[in-house]
């Protein structure tokens, strides 16, 4: 997947620091400086990250032809691994020990040989990683917004994404934070004056606790609790309340409206961890009787399949809502436009619609969340949530 073609998955980062007003000779100096293969970071693990221009694997010829793109940076993070398959190096550790147990003529072998063909093993894995000759290649594609100050990364795996806050920070001297649930919430409260809302906020629980629940574990993790990521899980639910309840189009700061559907996925885990995870696919799957009676029994939404209007376009996403990973997005195709350079333009122009949108609806929730409404708020989903219990047919819903 890519931010030229196809659907978009992709990781928000905000760039710590003073924005850069465009792409110059200088920042593609510090590309190629740290480009695959000359200026490139290996790491204790034999992995090997550095800078390519996107066209394709091989490619570090950064110019502003290829990288200049929509008042933005376009490039790629290509990971080279070098991992010996832990069955291969059970084989090796195999051919050693029958190898000193034909030479001994004993019918097995010590505990000291059976060690000593292990780190013989280890080694020659060791020698063969050096030498490349498991190597893997991966491209994740990287948008660097300038006028947002923000980056995107296209993929969410943990690991690319500790490669990625690296060889940027090398790169560029500059830090990223990535776009989480808590960190959006923390920048907007800080700029709104809600900070000591915001510091104060706990999470809200939806239902009372169900039979057998211990009232006293952590509803939400840690982690989670620490970062105030758990707003991310509310805002869904607020989105699944608000566009069931009141009404799809949902209004936003800017005086404008955002309409809202739930469509393709969904996925519910259990607040209490008593009941686990519900993956539901169906066309509306916050309509369906379980997923309402899941929700009323404890469960609270973590990802979704949303469609949204909005910014005059229609888009189609997975959400995370802690984290805020975007999955499989797909933005409106462009019309009457044929260049390939002017629809990658386009498509990025309209990956900021999106994103634009999405933070006015989470704008929309926090402002209810931080407000002195908000215990007004939670009492209406509360009593919507427990209506669920008896079934969709005693929901009210918008039509």
């Amino acid at each position: 997947m890519s931010f030229s073609s196809g659907t978009i998955t992709f990781k928000r980062f905000f760039v710590n620091g003073a924005g850069v007003a465009r792409v110059d000779e200088a920042l593609l100096e510090q590309l190629k400086g740290r480009a695959m293969g000359t200026g490139s970071v290996r790491t204790a693990d034999q992995t090997e990250i550095g800078w390519v221009t996107g066209e394709h694997i091989l490619d570090t010829d950064f110019t502003f032809e290829k990288n200049a793109i929509a008042d933005g940076l376009h490039f790629a993070l290509r990971v080279d691994t070098n991992k010996v398959p832990g069955d291969l190096v059970r084989s090796y550790q195999k051919i050693n020990e029958q190898a000193m147990l034909a030479a001994s003529g004993r019918d097995f072998i010590s505990k000291v040989e059976r060690r000593e063909a292990r780190e013989q093993a280890l080694a020659r894995a060791d020698t063969e990683a050096r030498s490349g000759a498991h190597s893997r290649m991966k491209l994740v594609p990287v948008f660097g917004d300038l006028k947002r100050n923000e980056v995107y990364l296209g993929s969410a795996g943990s690991g690319v994404i500790d490669q990625f806050i690296l060889l940027f920070r090398e790169t560029f001297d500059r830090t990223v934070v990535a776009a989480t649930a808590g960190e959006i919430a923390a920048r907007w409260s800080a700029t709104a004056g809600e900070m000591r809302a915001f510091d104060d906020c706990e999470p809200a629980h939806w239902i009372n606790p169900p039979e057998g629940a211990d009232t006293q574990a952590e509803v939400i993790p840690v982690n989670e609790a620490r970062s105030k990521d758990f707003l991310g899980t509310e805002w869904l639910g607020w989105l699944w309340y608000s566009s069931h309840v009141e009404s799809p189009e949902i209004a936003t700061q800017l005086g404008q409206s955002v309409t809202v559907l739930f469509e393709k996925s969904l996925q519910l885990d259990c607040a209490f961890k008593i009941s686990g995870s519900l993956s539901i696919r169906a066309d509306a799957p916050t309509r369906l009787a379980e997923t309402l009676v899941a929700l009323a029994g404890g469960k609270r939404p973590v990802r979704a399949g949303l469609h949204i209007a909005a910014s005059g376009g229609v888009f189609s996403f997975g959400i995370r809502c802690d984290a805020m990973n975007y999955a499989s997005v797909q933005v409106p195709q462009p019309e009457e436009v044929e260049n390939a350079r002017l629809v990658f333009e386009d498509r990025i122009e309209k990956l900021r619609d999106l994103i634009e949108a999405s933070n006015d609806l989470y704008t929309a929730f926090l402002r209810r969340r931080m407000s002195n409404k908000w215990t007004q708020v939670l009492s209406a989903m509360r009593t919507w949530i427990a209506a669920g219990q008896a079934g969709p047919e005693n929901i009210r819903v918008a039509s």
